[in-house]
């Protein structure tokens, strides 16, 4: 299974919308296991989030709602099955959910240290994508 965290450039979980984090940490999880595959820069992370009406910057991308979780999907992370993050608004939620991506909520914490939580405590992690694909 794929997993992208939402990261800051601080290295912490970033703390808004999942959308706008400047990097993704691609992590591998096999047998209760993480191991960082790659850091994928987002494109999105430069640019106001219009959906919550932050800049009317008509020089940057057009894109929002659908539209652009669908981009993030198709040219970020297309191959992820889980988003670990901040936050969300219920229309990404629902996109994302609806390509078969679970998504789980946490603090903005530092990347390492969720991490290390979840290998510590596989059982607990494994229960909690369980429970977001029965919701």
């Amino acid at each position: 299974m794929r997993i992208a965290i939402a990261t800051s450039q601080g290295g912490n979980v970033f703390h808004g919308h999942f959308a706008h984090a400047p990097i993704f940490k691609i992590y591998r999880y096999e047998n209760g296991k993480l191991r960082l595959v790659e850091e994928r820069k987002n494109p999105l992370g430069d640019v106001p989030d219009l959906d919550a009406g932050e800049g009317r910057h008509h020089h940057h991308h057009h894109m929002h709602g659908i539209a652009k979780y669908r981009w993030l999907r198709e040219n970020v992370i297309p191959d992820v099955d889980v988003i670990l993050a901040g936050g969300a608004c219920q229309t990404s939620y629902m996109y994302f959910t609806s390509e078969g991506v679970k998504l789980l909520f946490t603090e903005p914490v530092a990347v390492d240290l969720l991490t290390q939580y979840i290998e510590e405590n596989p059982r607990e992690f494994e229960n909690a994508l369980q429970e977001s694909a029965e919701s």
